[in-house]
């Protein structure tokens, strides 16, 4: 066997083991993610519904009057904004500011927890079915404290975003999460990137969603049909179902968080319709202010899986 020949066979031998590591690679990496259990205690069978600000057309948003009214419900998760008081609480409320939602007027950071809670937090609601109906003013509704939350729902799954892109405030809401022994039961999240990184590198055992880049990323690859190269620091992708014009929940965004057993959800979805689209493409829940209408169409679709 000349020279020529024997580089030729060792150049094929080469590319083959080279091949057969990197399909090996490829292939562990694309092994679903171990399932958190944050996941474990929530029903499978079914997309999940997840009430945001606990159902904020039906009740006075953030409050305990609404997170109950939705836990009645029957709902799977409840969802709650973060932010922090003057004096250092974390309290439920969506906003920077107390304006649009109370009687009073100013940044939630201005007022101290006994300040806030003098507060009306449903001042400004109305239901659905009877716009102009302020019913509910005067009776006692206010802006709960976080801990509030946690003894009132010991046994919800929760949401928890921190509005607020501070590690500080967002250290605060961590240490709660443990006080209480409740990361099997919390979600942490945040429109902060670098806050999602406080929250997994001071406790692992904490699930989180993807951030704007992070998903940015999943994205990309599954157009590319390149999900196996991602390996993810989350264990959800909380989407809308299009960023602009650009679409997000397609069925090969949800196929590919699927072949990676990354939990999807879709907020904030109030259309019956889209409701109903998004359920038959496969999305693992409905983050949704009308949970009444989710619950109803969640037990009478079936589980799709999405194709592609």
């Amino acid at each position: 066997m000349n020279s020529r020949r024997r580089r030729i066979i060792a150049t094929l031998v080469i590319a083959v083991l080279l091949g057969g590591l990197a399909f090996t690679f490829l292939r562990s990496r694309a092994e679903p993610l171990p399932q958190h259990p944050f996941f474990n205690g929530l029903r499978q069978d079914r997309a999940l519904v997840i009430a945001h600000r606990g159902g904020a057309a039906l009740w006075p948003e953030n409050t305990l009057t609404a997170f109950a009214g939705a836990w009645e419900l029957g709902v799977d998760v409840l969802e709650m904004d973060v932010h922090l008081t003057a004096d250092g609480v974390p309290v439920v409320i969506h906003d920077s500011s107390v304006d649009r939602t109370t009687d009073g007027s100013g940044e939630v950071r201005s007022f101290t927890l006994a300040e806030l809670q003098e507060l009306d937090a449903a001042y400004y609601f109305s239901p659905l079915d009877a716009p102009g109906d302020f019913s509910l003013r005067g009776t006692g509704i206010t802006i709960p404290t976080l801990r509030e939350l946690f003894d009132a729902f010991p046994d919800a799954h929760m949401v928890v975003e921190s509005k607020e892109d501070d590690i500080a405030a967002a250290e605060i809401i961590l240490q709660l999460v443990q006080e209480y022994e409740r990361a099997d039961r919390t979600l942490l999240a945040s429109f902060s990137h670098r806050v999602l990184q406080h929250f997994r590198s001071q406790d692992a055992h904490v699930a989180t969603h993807a951030s704007e880049p992070e998903v940015t990323r999943f994205l990309a690859a599954s157009w590319l049909l390149g999900e196996s190269f991602v390996v993810p620091d989350y264990e959800s992708l909380f989407v809308p179902p299009h960023a602009g014009r650009i679409p997000v929940l397609t069925s090969r965004f949800v196929n590919a968080a699927s072949n990676r057993n990354i939990f999807v959800a879709a907020w904030t979805i109030n259309d019956k319709t889209e409701m109903f689209r998004l359920l038959n493409m496969g999305v693992n829940g409905l983050i949704t202010d009308q949970p009444d209408m989710a619950l109803d169409l969640v037990g009478s679709t079936p589980y799709a899986k999405a194709e592609w």
